[in-house]
């Protein structure tokens, strides 16, 4: 019998099993078992769709739900049965200014919780994408967003050619337009000038509005390429599906050598576990 990690995971890349895939590519030896969000019951041939009150929910309002599960007895008597507790959630630059030593301290505060809830002593993982996931499928960039839009199929309506161009015209995009100082230390990413940047909202608008416009300023492009990138209605970027897909594609150990501070502690725990 396989043994279990009972997770928790914040909204998003859920539905399809994106989260399962990429945590079994670092430990195939557990079955990730998603307990939140949890799926609505329908009738039989319907399917499950993921509550809406709990999708996207993070930061102390997901882990108020995530006690609130353990807290029920039928779900914490299967719970005690894993081997582990795993929380995923994005930090959004919650821990912006932060020691190691107070988000360690944090972490702490939240085992101990878990623990009382559950009634017993359990390992428990924090899988922390800062800011964003969005932020794993930059850091993997050749099996990220470069296969999203060159390989995943997702984009019909523009030539290979042309979909790499975008892709590399893309990638120079994202290091000098968003990422900036912020390129060797991508999950610091979020805050300049007092203001926070949402890394979605910026790589959306990256994909469908910007890297197009800059095009038209850049000389000797292909104008049959151009005509094709200026006039795709797929060429976009949308966390359900594309976002999905990434998840699934992306390798963990490229991730890890770029996510060094949150994600790599918790990839070597996983993966030793």
């Amino acid at each position: 019998m396989v043994e279990r990690i009972a997770c928790f995971f914040t909204g998003g890349y859920t539905e399809a099993g994106g989260m399962q895939a990429f945590l079994e590519k670092i430990n195939g030896k557990y079955e990730f078992k998603q307990y939140m969000p949890n799926k609505t019951k329908k009738r039989k041939g319907d399917a499950k769709v993921i509550q809406k009150e709990l999708s996207g929910v993070t930061g102390e309002v997901f882990l108020r739900k995530v006690y609130d599960i353990l807290e029920n007895e039928k779900c914490r008597n299967e719970i005690s049965q894993c081997k582990a507790i795993l929380l995923a959630d994005d930090l959004d630059g919650r821990f912006h200014g932060w020691s190691n030593e107070q988000v360690n301290a944090y972490k702490q505060t939240v085992i101990e919780k878990i623990c009382q809830k559950l009634q017993k002593e359990m390992p428990v993982f924090f899988l922390y994408a800062s800011p964003e996931i969005e932020n794993w499928f930059v850091a993997d960039w050749n099996n990220g967003f470069e296969a999203f839009i060159t390989k995943s199929g997702f984009v019909s309506d523009v030539e290979l050619k042309a979909k790499q161009f975008f892709a590399h015209s893309l990638k120079i995009y994202v290091q000098d337009n968003i990422l900036k100082e912020y390129c060797l230390e991508i999950e610091e990413y979020g805050f300049r000038n007092g203001k926070y940047y949402k890394l979605s909202d910026q790589l959306i608008e990256a994909v469908q509005t910007k890297v197009k416009e800059s095009m038209i300023h850049i000389s000797g492009v292909n104008k049959e390429y151009l005509k094709q990138i200026q006039e795709s209605r797929e060429l976009y970027y949308s966390k359900k599906g594309r976002g999905e897909w990434m998840l699934k594609n992306i390798n963990p150990e490229i991730v890890a050598q770029e996510c060094k501070r949150y994600f790599r502690p918790v990839y070597n725990e996983i993966l030793d576990f």
